[in-house]
């Protein structure tokens, strides 16, 4: 019953350790790329700024502790240079940096199932969301003595009935 969750919670801890190994100014650039394609040191440097706004606007307390951060030169391109090295990016002839193969390898291997939105149908990212949601939730109700279950065993059944014909109707198709 724990299962799922035991799971979910250790591969998310797996992840932010190769998130850690990785470095943040390292994960960032590679999120932004792959969230908007190719970029220049500037974009790039827009981007994650707009990434860490977007962060501590929909997630209060969360994120930098500056309200505008944005990395400076002095980190950015050096880190794009070391990417570069590393194969993660290739930097173009119009000098716009673009993940290769290896970095959206790592990118899938640290998102997963937690991959973000972005590059996701964000009606498939709900979808997701609601039914690892459901999921945790029957695993509860599955612990909860049946006599305290018993009242509401109307509103059960009607969920079942739903849940049923969603089932029956993807069936069809």
């Amino acid at each position: 019953m724990w299962d799922a969750f035991r799971n979910l919670h250790s591969e998310f801890h797996e992840k932010m350790e190769q998130m850690q190994r990785l470095g943040g100014l390292r994960v960032l650039i590679l999120h932004v790329l792959d969230e908007n394609g190719p970029g220049n040191g500037v974009e790039i440097m827009d981007a994650i700024q707009a990434h860490q706004e977007s962060c501590t606007m929909h997630y209060p307390g969360h994120g930098p502790s500056r309200k505008h951060y944005r990395p400076s030169p002095g980190s950015v391109y050096p880190m794009l240079k070391k990417m570069v090295n590393e194969e993660l990016l290739i930097k173009r002839e119009d000098g716009k940096y673009e993940l290769t193969g290896k970095g959206k390898k790592i990118l899938e291997k640290l998102y997963g199932r937690f991959k973000p939105h972005e590059k996701m149908d964000r009606g498939e990212y709900s979808i997701t969301r609601a039914l690892t949601e459901i999921e945790g939730y029957v695993s509860y109700l599955e612990d909860i003595k049946e006599e305290k279950l018993a009242p509401h065993g109307e509103l059960i059944g009607e969920l079942s009935q739903r849940l049923e014909a969603i089932k029956n109707s993807i069936q069809k198709e």
